[in-house]
């Protein structure tokens, strides 16, 4: 609706400014000024003329040439004002016409190439939300195809633009864009869903993941401090302690990555499946810390 109304609008401006000259009135207005001053001139030069031929006697019917001469002036008067009123209407059609005629030829170049389609593909993407978000539960049994992760994403987007400020949409349109292997957009959508709300465990947990994962330093220390953030407030968070494990490894710290690691065995419970592979990261951890003692020069 918005759009239809300013279109109008700006039709409507940019009508008249170009075709302003229809509607002016000025230079008819002067050129019947001239011609009605030429006509008064003219009768006052003819009724002196009367008005002397009078005097030495050259008329005898002064009169009725004077009243002839009325009826002629009132009559050049008449026509001049009827003919500058249907020019003047004649401005107001051609104005009119002009400017539906600037309107359809905007309208129809807009249609093929305009944003409008989208505009009406996001709205029907926006309304299969609740079919989104229903089939996001059943993930497990039925898991979206692409093309609807795809969707889901462009509604989602659609949604945070009118709403921003829901820490668990942007959290959602980060699991998406990790789906769709979008990098930038989960980094930012989660980063937005820790702002907005800093004391959620998920969401940083999260965003920390996505930093651990980054070739910029500067973002790897910025999700190494998440994860010390909630290893503070919950020492037994095993996916916290995972993600901190790889770091210190990565960086070659290997003494606090086995110690990482041997933290979550004591908290896993005996018959976890994950065991064998983290018993399998210490050993390398501690062969990585025992190479490097050895590399190091004898005092």
């Amino acid at each position: 609706m918005n759009f239809w109304v300013i279109s109008l609008l700006l039709t409507f401006i940019t009508a008249l400014i170009c075709f302003y000259p229809l509607l002016c009135q000025k230079w008819g207005n002067i050129n019947h000024k001239t011609r009605d001053d030429l006509n008064k001139a003219l009768y006052f030069n003819r009724l002196q003329e009367i008005d002397d031929d009078e005097k030495r006697g050259l008329l005898e019917n002064s009169t009725q040439l004077k009243t002839e001469l009325q009826k002629t002036l009132l009559q050049d008067i008449t026509e001049d004002s009827s003919r500058l009123t249907k020019a003047n209407n004649f401005s107001k059609i051609w104005f009119i016409s002009a400017t539906l005629f600037l309107f359809i030829i905007a309208m129809l170049s807009y249609l093929p190439i305009g944003n409008w389609q989208m505009e009406k593909v996001l709205e029907e993407n926006y309304q299969k939300l609740p079919h989104f978000y229903t089939k996001m539960q059943e993930e497990q049994s039925k898991p979206l195809t692409e093309i609807e992760l795809q969707q889901f994403t462009v509604a989602l987007r659609f949604k945070l633009q009118k709403h921003p400020n829901s820490a668990e949409d942007w959290w959602t349109l980060g699991q998406l864009a990790m789906a769709l292997q979008k990098g930038q957009l989960a980094h930012d959508s989660y980063a937005k869903a820790t702002a907005l709300d800093p004391e959620n465990v998920t969401y940083k947990l999260a965003f920390a993941r996505v930093l651990m994962f980054s070739q910029n330093d500067m973002d790897k220390n910025q999700g190494q401090n998440l994860l010390k953030e909630v290893l503070r407030k919950d020492h037994t968070n095993i996916e916290a302690l995972s993600l901190l494990a790889f770091q210190y490894f990565e960086k070659g710290e290997y003494k606090m990555a086995a110690v990482s690691w041997a933290m979550m065995l004591r908290l896993l419970p005996e018959n976890d499946s994950r065991i064998p592979l983290i018993e399998k990261s210490i050993n390398a951890a501690r062969e990585a810390l025992a190479d490097l003692e050895q590399a190091k020069p004898k005092k």
